[in-house]
């Protein structure tokens, strides 16, 4: 991959709804930048080289939640997989 995607990184989480009334949570790591498209269906959109809160849409979270609180749910089970998407 190009030096143009060296200081992106997001992550993108949707949500989908399962017939037993459950979610299935898709998690997604890019270095592309975030389109339009993909932040209209993400309930939660994370720039992790910036360390900022893009998107949070979850019934009963404040839209202004701080990027550490919802890093560290993230971090907690996907820590590994973050740690090594962080390094490419």
């Amino acid at each position: 991959m190009g030096t143009k995607h060296n200081k992106k990184r997001y992550l993108v989480v949707k949500y989908k709804a399962k017939p037993d009334k459950k979610f299935d949570e898709l998690v997604e790591m890019s270095k592309k930048k975030i389109g339009a498209g993909k932040m209209a269906e993400a309930a939660i959109v994370l720039d992790l080289q910036n360390q900022k809160v893009l998107k949070c849409n979850l019934p009963g979270v404040d839209e202004n939640i701080e990027y550490g609180k919802v890093y560290a749910h993230f971090q907690k089970y996907y820590g590994d997989a973050i740690s090594e998407f962080m390094k490419s």
